[in-house]
């Protein structure tokens, strides 16, 4: 199949784990990707003028329209002319649990609409949207186990989201070891947060989220967070190592090698609330495809995709966390964690790729 799919690509890693994900895995099973950038055009206005002459000098060399990009880089008219054509099109939407809103002008031109989270379905049902749910997933391909040296502690890639630290120092403060890697710990600050928001964008944000359920405890999330500041000051003690980001080609070993992986399904901003909004996430895959043992709060939909005990290690409560976390960073369970992390990888791999994701996309949107 030959796709062309409309992406605002650009070399950070917010993009990029798109090309060592789905492009990739997508190339490997046969199909041409053909990658329409925005950003490279003077404008977004030009882009979007652009693309339905390139689509019609084409002929019927695609047989695939796919986006991801929100409704301010590809516009409804557009997406109207790109239906007139024929052709078939699909929208991918990685943060409809949170942001529903950004694709909402353009989701019902699409033939269909796939959805990583299925709790704000019912909004693009309401949109008259052809949509069908399927979470992330992890490439067999380049996420694979680098067994070596343990490392008994509790590993966690990534930036240290408001409601990671609490996390971290809870179980810290229990003298369970983690292992933290990010730029944003140091003094250039590499890979942190990211720039902040614009006072009006910040309204505009608010805004947006204050029109549906989820959204408004996303942004009572932050509020609480703005009032209560030292919730997410990381404590440093002896448990706790801070150590350079790592590379895609270096997580294997990383997720691998550590005795648990840090696990994290509560939204940003959220985990402050008596009921946080849970999200699965991308290292919700990746850690078990390379091998690595995920200890993560339990959520009916994750206790879904691996088996508690046996694959993955999942807590109902703050002091299941801890108590867990001690049993299994034990150096008299390798044997068990080793077992778990064999069995991990096997359910990601039959699963969890995104071959098997695309296949039932493709099955619904061809058949």
């Amino acid at each position: 199949m030959n796709i062309l799919y409309y992406f605002a690509e650009t070399s950070a890693y917010m993009q990029q784990w798109q090309r060592f994900h789905l492009l990739d895995e997508l190339e490997r099973a046969g199909h041409t990707v053909t990658v329409y950038n925005p950003l490279t055009f003077k404008s977004t206005d030009e882009a979007n003028e652009k693309l339905i002459p390139f689509l019609q000098k084409a002929g019927k060399a695609y047989d695939l329209f796919m986006n991801c990009v929100p409704s301010r880089l590809l516009y409804p008219e557009t997406m109207r002319q790109v239906k007139a054509l024929g052709i078939p099109s699909l929208l991918i939407c990685f943060d409809n649990l949170h942001a529903p809103f950004i694709h909402k002008e353009i989701a019902p031109y699409f033939d269909l609409v796939w959805l990583t989270s299925r709790e704000t379905q019912y909004l693009f049902d309401g949109w008259k949207c052809n949509s069908v749910f399927q979470p992330y997933a992890a490439n067999p391909h380049l996420f694979k186990p680098d067994f070596g040296e343990e490392m008994l502690s509790v590993g966690f890639i990534g930036t240290l989201y408001d409601d990671r630290v609490i996390r971290v120092n809870s179980l810290t403060e229990h003298q369970i070891p983690c292992t933290l890697y990010s730029d944003g710990f140091f003094a250039d600050g590499k890979g942190g947060a990211g720039k902040s928001l614009t006072y009006k964008d910040t309204l505009k944000l608010l805004a947006n989220l204050s029109t549906f359920a989820i959204g408004r405890r996303v942004a009572c999330g932050t509020v609480m967070n703005k009032l209560f500041p030292e919730k997410k000051q990381l404590h440093r003690n002896d448990f706790l190592e801070l150590k350079r980001s790592v590379p895609f080609e270096q997580m294997n070993a990383v997720y691998s090698n550590h005795a648990l992986s840090l696990g994290i399904s509560e939204l940003r901003n959220t985990f402050v609330l008596k009921n946080p909004v849970h999200k699965i996430h991308l290292r919700t895959f990746e850690i078990p495809m390379c091998g690595g043992l995920q200890i993560a709060p339990y959520r009916e939909e994750l206790a879904g995709y691996f088996e508690d005990g046996k694959e993955i290690v999942l807590c109902r409560s703050d002091e299941e966390f801890v108590s867990k976390a001690a049993f299994y960073l034990k150096p008299e369970n390798a044997a068990l964690r080793r077992t778990m992390k064999e069995n991990a990888r096997k359910r990601a791999e039959s699963d969890h790729t995104w071959n098997r994701r695309f296949d039932a996309v493709f099955g619904r949107l061809f058949n």
